[in-house]
């Protein structure tokens, strides 16, 4: 079984729901001690440092467990560390930084048993079936495929979405057996999944 924490999109954003997001990192997980991984693959790599400290900062804000937060910077490291980790994050960005990376991903079916996956926005999108994404500064006229880690196809940054009818019926269209996630910017979903 694995866990999946799905997140809307601005996790920057101080809000309360924000806060409950991070406290996940480390609640979903029963030991005391937990080994995180923090993936900014759909961000520019010149980026990762800086995103990877202000998560890590709000991760270990939000817990009294000893945490262990590691930056994982390729594929390999990722196979390897993986092993060991409890939770992997993918954070948000752009597809054009994630799309070389999902191909080489298909591994994460089977790695993530028993572990929690946590993803917010380009993550909760690479975990889905189908996603349409959600910003216009993007290509919001094509169906994606994600990992398939989830039974859902998703679309984020629902409360802001200006082209909802559309972007259901692409899905619907793409795939109509797979039922939709709607999730809102700072609203997360936790869904527990038999991989």
């Amino acid at each position: 079984m694995t866990t999946f924490v799905l997140h809307g999109g601005r996790t920057k954003i101080d809000s309360v729901d924000n806060n409950l997001f991070f406290k996940q990192f480390t609640d979903t997980v029963s030991k005391n001690r937990v080994k995180i991984l923090l993936c900014y693959w759909a961000r520019e790599r010149g980026r990762w440092n800086e995103l990877f400290e202000k998560d890590r900062i709000r991760i270990l804000m939000q817990t009294n467990k000893k945490t262990d937060i590691d930056l994982i910077e390729t594929i390999e490291a990722l196979h390897v560390q993986l092993k060991e980790a409890d939770v992997l994050y993918f954070s948000g960005g752009e597809e054009e930084h994630m799309g070389p990376y999902k191909l080489q991903l298909p591994f994460l079916k089977d790695a993530l048993d028993n572990k929690v996956f946590i993803g917010s926005s380009m993550g909760a999108f690479l975990a889905s079936k189908h996603y349409v994404l959600s910003l216009d500064s993007q290509n919001t006229d094509a169906v994606y495929s994600g990992l398939g880690l989830v039974p859902y196809n998703i679309l984020c940054h629902w409360d802001i979405e200006t082209n909802k009818d559309k972007k259901i019926a692409m899905l619907k269209e793409k795939d109509p057996q797979t039922p939709l996630l709607l999730i809102e910017e700072e609203k997360f979903e936790i869904l527990k999944v038999l991989v």
